[in-house]
């Protein structure tokens, strides 16, 4: 037997002998089943749902804000609500009109994420034979703490939570970092013993991280804090409660780094590296790769909140997690397709339907049919649906920014900026003396953001910048008439994601 701690994680074997389609339905009456003693499952009759159809004709698709009171329930800890039992803790992302959702799971719930998580790190070990070394995770937020909900309900649990007692020992063991990183609070002290950490190990096979930039700052520290790390490497010492030991090999190594630039003299096993690659983090990964000119980049699938979705097969293609929820999908003309009917080359919003209390939900995701293993569909995520802003994965919509904008007066624009990664706000002129301390104001709000708040904490996203123009709403509108919409027609948005707001305000740097 093989005592490698990589093979606790195993390749799930669920139902492979069935047609998707006999999966999918299957999944969905385990689920029904499951929960129908629950306030909503009572409310939509899931006693009475025999198939399919039945199910898409009584329950409505619905968003968070359909959703809200029932989580609000939730969060006080009522039990019995979205799903059978009690929630076992909440996680907060962005997206929502507030700036915050706060995401509900049951213990069912983590299990089917747990069976996806698990078969794509048991393809890993096959696909990549890193079996032998040890990996760099960065898989819950660095900085955030974990608090709880009126009702005692932990919020953000952390590593432990998405990967049980089960699976937790065996991702300590791997992992480069003790856990206990994630509690320090001091992002500079967090990013120096993450430094010092990765350097004294040479047997790292496997980066997985969400952002691509957040390891392009992991690797830009490499350059900034020489004198620090190499100080501790030389010397050792405390920070933040870690005592570090001195390690000259590693010091002689990192000193090599330094002169040659070269990672490969950091980590010679290194393997793979997986993180989001796909739409607004394509030249992100792009980017990262000069780094690693030699290692196989693996694009993380998509893996919500919300949901998990897809993840990487053994040809790093996005492969629907046919086992872990049930899916539907909107196409182009507004007609909902299941996972056996959906078309290469065709885009699609996702709806998914979880344990965790989450049943028709539009996630607000776009994927595109890639083509099919064997009969499960390779989706590809290509952005977010409706106004939204998601340089690093902040998700700022329109009416979250509207929100941030409204205490100023006259125009005033949030646009994003992928060359400097982050965000400028553009100002009329005229009302300066009006708007003496908008970019304060506004910060403090798309704070409100927590993976707003957590990119800028680790300096994935710039702060927020000014710049106040001349007669900006004319600019705009001549911009739009030049395009053919009539005046009265056009509306001026609070949030562009685009980058030619430059060319449209006529800003010449």
């Amino acid at each position: 037997m093989n005592n490698s701690p990589w093979y606790q994680f195993r390749r799930q074997k669920r139902h492979e002998h069935l047609s998707v389609t006999e999966r999918q339905t299957a999944w969905l009456h385990d689920c029904l089943q499951r929960n129908q003693r629950s306030a909503y499952g009572q409310l939509y009759g899931f006693e009475r749902i025999r198939s399919v159809e039945d199910f898409q004709q009584q329950l409505p698709i619905v968003d968070y804000d359909n959703l809200k009171s029932w989580i609000d329930k939730c969060a006080s800890d009522q039990h019995d609500q979205l799903f059978a039992g009690k929630v076992i803790a909440f996680e907060k992302t962005g997206g929502s009109h507030s700036g915050g959702k706060l995401i509900p799971y049951s213990e069912k719930g983590l299990d089917d994420f747990r069976y996806a998580l698990s078969d794509w790190l048991a393809q890993l070990v096959e696909q990549f034979q890193i079996d032998k070394g040890t990996a760099y995770w960065a898989l819950s937020p660095a900085i955030t703490q974990s608090t709880e909900t009126k009702g005692g309900i932990p919020v953000g649990g952390g590593d432990a939570l998405y990967f049980g007692e089960e699976y937790l020992s065996a991702f300590a063991e791997i992992s480069v970092v003790p856990l206990t990183l994630s509690q320090v609070t001091n992002v500079d002290d967090w990013q120096l013993l993450t430094l010092y950490y990765l350097v004294c190990r040479r047997d790292l096979r496997l980066f997985s991280v969400w952002s691509p930039s957040f390891l392009t700052q992991l690797l830009e520290g490499l350059q900034r804090r020489q004198r620090d790390l190499s100080e501790l490497l030389q010397h050792g010492g405390a920070l933040a409660g870690h005592q570090l030991q001195k390690n000259q090999p590693a010091a002689d190594v990192y000193q090599s780094y330094l002169e040659s630039g070269d990672t490969r003299v950091l980590w010679p096993q290194l393997d793979v590296i997986s993180c989001w690659a796909d739409a607004s983090s394509t030249t992100l990964a792009s980017q990262l790769m000069d780094y690693f000119p030699s290692i196989t980049l693996q694009p993380k699938g998509l893996l919500a909140t919300e949901a998990i979705i897809t993840i990487p097969n053994q040809k790093n293609q996005p492969q629907l997690c046919i086992d872990s929820n049930f899916y539907e999908f909107i196409d182009g003309q507004g007609h909902i397709q299941l996972a056996d009917g959906l078309k290469v080359n065709h885009d699609y919003q996702v709806i998914v339907t979880t344990n965790s209390g989450l049943y028709r939900y539009r996630m607000g995701d776009m994927v595109r049919c890639i083509g099919f293993q064997a009969d499960v569909p390779l989706l590809c995520f290509t952005g977010r649906t409706g106004v939204v802003s998601d340089l690093v994965g902040e998700k700022l919509t329109e009416s979250f920014v509207n929100y941030c904008l409204s205490p100023l007066t006259g125009f005033a624009m949030l646009c994003s900026d992928s060359a400097s990664l982050g965000y400028c706000l553009l100002l009329d002129k005229q009302f300066l003396p009006d708007n003496k301390k908008a970019v304060g104001i506004v910060e403090q709000r798309l704070n409100e953001n927590p993976q707003y708040a957590y990119a800028r904490t680790l300096s994935q996203l710039v702060p927020l910048s000014c710049l106040p123009l001349e007669q900006p709403e004319r600019c705009y509108l001549a911009w739009q008439y030049a395009k053919g919409k009539r005046l009265g027609d056009i509306k001026i948005p609070s949030l562009m994601h685009n980058n030619n707001w430059r060319e449209i305000f006529q800003i010449v740097e």
